[in-house]
Formats: C-alpha cells, structure tokens, sequence
C-alpha cells in the first residue's frame, strides 16, 4: 500500500469512533457464530482498527493482527486491553510479513487485497493458502469492478456518479473481476461466495460498494 494511503487511513482512523463502524459482514458472523473458538489462531491481515479481530478474540481465538496504519493497531489494542483479549497487534507491512506454514485456523483477509500491486497481492494470496491449517478456514472480501471507484479510476466518466464513491476509493490498487476472487482461491474448497453491488453508510458520505466476499476452507 502506497505511503499516501496509510496517511489517509491514519487520518480516518485517528477519528474517535471506529471509522467503519463495528457490524462485520453477515456471511462472516453467521458462519463463526456456532463455531468453538476457544485456542484456535487467526491472523487478521490489514486488520485495520481490528473489527474482525475483536469478534474472533472474544470468542476465545488467539489473533495476530498486522496493519500499516499506525493509527488503527494503537485503536485496537487500545480496545483491546481492557478487559484483556489475546491480540498481539503490530503495525508492520504485508510485503514484509513472514507467513507461517500450516500456522492459522483462521485467516482474515477484509479489503486488503484490492489495496495491493499486482505482485504483492499474488504473493500473498500464495501465502494465504501456505499459512491456512488443514481445514483452515479464509474470509476474504474485496471490492470489484461493479464498485462505483472502478469508473473513477480508469478515467471513465470521472465526474459521472463521483457522489457513489467511497472517500477512501482514492486508496485502491485495485478492482477484481468478476468471479476473480474465487478463481484466485480455487485450491480451496468454497464454502460461501457473494458479489453484489450494495450501499454503504457506514463512513464518510452514503455511496455503494461493489463487493465480493468468500468463506473458503483448506482441504
């Protein structure tokens, strides 16, 4: 992720509230919600200010979270530190990440794809797969060329539909295709997939979101 990037997201996260808000997607609370956590291990990869770690860490899993954003991993163990949950988080760089192989039940991969070059987001998906357990379980979502941004960044009309689009758009590396997602992940079992286009009021202005969101599991 480009330097100007994380100045943006630590502007955004140096707010007072968690700046995406805490509902996590459905998919995801749905599947984890009757699964026993209890000393499972999760990696949360561009944790962010740590939504997802927050949920999986007060279920009893051991998360290790990473982000580059300074601002969002001192929120989240701010969050986390009382009462004590069992999240070691570290501002640190994806390309710089060292995966464990067979490390992880659990690997959370939530619109961090998309903000990686071409290179890096192979390498990762790469390593994702490596670090998953046997029966490891990914969730992963990202943002697809349906999203309104897609236009914005490839010049198309840039000024048509510019209310739809994300204050943090200008952040994206990238756009996935259709069904890209999963076709990157096809040496998982899938479990559940998703690609829709759908509105957000979460943050900054209201605008939409084209997503793809998948549950995938490690044979």
């Amino acid at each position: 992720m480009k330097d100007r990037s994380i100045e943006k997201f630590n502007t955004v996260y140096g707010t007072k509230a968690c700046y995406y808000g805490y509902d996590l997607r459905k998919e995801f609370t749905d599947y984890f919600a009757d699964k026993a956590l209890e000393n499972k291990t999760a990696l949360d990869l561009g944790c962010g200010e740590g939504r997802y770690s927050l949920f999986l860490a007060q279920r009893g899993c051991r998360v290790h979270a990473v982000d580059r954003s300074a601002a969002g991993i001192a929120k989240l163990k701010k969050m986390a530190a009382a009462p004590p949950l069992p999240i070691d988080a570290a501002v640190m760089d994806i390309a710089d990440f060292e995966f464990k192989p067979g490390g992880y039940d659990i690997i959370v991969a939530a619109t961090v794809l998309d903000h990686l070059d071409q290179d890096l987001r192979q390498r990762t998906i790469s390593n994702i797969i490596s670090a998953l357990k046997p029966s490891g379980i990914l969730y992963t979502n990202v943002f697809t060329v349906s999203d309104p941004g897609f236009g914005v960044k490839m010049a198309a009309a840039a000024q048509k539909n510019r209310e739809n689009v994300s204050d943090t758009a200008e952040c994206m590396e990238y756009y996935f295709a259709e069904n890209e997602l999963k076709q990157v992940f096809s040496d998982l079992a899938v479990l559940y997939y998703y690609e829709g286009t759908e509105p957000d009021t979460s943050h900054g202005r209201p605008h939409d979101h084209g997503w793809a969101c998948l549950l995938a599991q490690k044979a």
